[in-house]
């Protein structure tokens, strides 16, 4: 395994992956707490969880791909579309989905709501620099800098 063969957009699209399934499995996305007299009671719930099971699926297998990609010899089958493009499109439906899961329920949103937006953002900026990278990669030309 080198290290070595993943680039800046490859570093930036798994690790907000590995970031967001992290904040998908522990960090409260709804949070609700009451006071009554000397009783406090804090809950943490997920209303909507199929979407936030759709999108930890998505992004297990953005990570995947991109770790089979840059760190293994595996040969991965042929698509109609590049990979490239192809994890940028998962990038997108990641995000499109935790949006969805967003706004269906918007009260008493917990830190986990923010910081997951925020990352999925990430894996699409990540997955638009890969993308661009293999375009570049394919027709011989400079890559963009990812900034």
């Amino acid at each position: 395994m080198d290290l070595s063969k993943m680039r800046v957009p490859d570093w930036i699209l798994g690790g907000c992956a590995l970031v967001l399934i992290i904040d998908l499995l522990f960090f409260p996305w709804h949070s609700v707490d009451t006071v009554l007299g000397d009783f406090n009671y804090s809950a943490t719930e997920s209303p909507n969880g199929f979407w936030g099971i759709l999108a930890l699926l998505l992004a297990l297998v953005v990570l995947v791909v991109v770790i089979l990609r840059r760190l293994t010899t595996v040969n991965l089958p042929e698509l109609p579309i590049p990979w490239g493009d192809a994890l940028f499109y998962g990038a997108i439906a990641t995000l499109a989905v935790l949006v969805i899961k967003l706004l269906l329920e918007t009260d008493a949103l917990g830190f986990g709501a923010w910081l997951g937006i925020l990352l999925a953002g990430g894996m699409v900026y990540g997955g638009f620099a890969t993308k661009q990278a293999d375009t570049s990669t394919r027709t011989g030309s400079t890559p963009p800098t990812p900034f």
